[in-house]
């Protein structure tokens, strides 16, 4: 999806300010961002009870992104990057997405099967991404569904099951699935796309290497 491309120009947005804030450890402002996830997924299983965590949950969200872009962004200014690097910048974002989808999936809101199908989903996304880097080709970013698209949609759904919550429409009541379990669905679906995608996008390039070689 195009707002894969919107993560480049926050990053011009902030590089005022990460330029202020240099000093700071980018590790510092990556583990930061995973104490927020795991607050956010704490936040998610109590929200079927207390819906305006669905909002609190959005600004955690966008405040967990701020703190990755930083990360990455002082990380180039300092000069920083490094194997090491990777691996603080790449695994916590892996816990980040269980803990979304799991305090989604334990909660009231969502149908706990349809929740870890998508868990497992995402994670497989995950992996068919940095598949091609152990294959010997490149890091595979194919979307519809990376991480950028699947916070927007996350943070999307969370209010449309907020306004949900609070005015009740009529015609909600004959209306099985929850916007929470709406969201969870299309992770699947467009998750399922995505590793199909990478995978494919693997294949393409190691035929490629293959037949140079030949």
């Amino acid at each position: 999806m195009a707002l894969h491309e919107l993560k480049y120009s926050y990053r011009k947005v902030l590089d005022s300010f990460g330029e202020k804030v240099k000093f700071i450890h980018p590790d510092i402002f990556s583990y930061i961002a995973l104490l927020v996830a795991l607050a956010t997924g704490i936040l998610y299983y109590h929200s079927g009870k207390i819906p305006i965590l669905l909002i609190i949950n959005i600004f955690l969200i966008f405040l967990r992104m701020t703190l990755n872009t930083l990360d990455g962004l002082i990380a180039l200014k300092i000069k920083r990057t490094s194997r090491k690097g990777e691996i603080v910048n790449a695994l916590p974002d892996r816990y980040a997405d269980m803990f979304y989808l799991i305090g989604v999936s334990f909660s009231t809101l969502c149908n706990f099967k349809i929740g870890i199908i998508a868990t497992v989903t995402v994670l497989l996304i995950s992996y068919s991404g940095i598949l091609g880097k152990a294959l010997g080709v490149s890091w595979q970013q194919q979307g519809p569904l990376d991480k950028v698209d699947r916070l927007v949609i996350i943070m999307v759904f969370s209010l449309i099951q907020f306004i949900l919550i609070k005015t009740n429409p009529i015609w909600l009541e004959n209306f099985r699935l929850t916007a929470m379990e709406l969201c969870m669905l299309l992770f699947i679906i467009l998750g399922q796309l995505t590793i199909i995608r990478r995978v494919a996008g693997m294949i393409k390039e190691i035929n490629r290497i293959e037949s140079d070689n030949t």
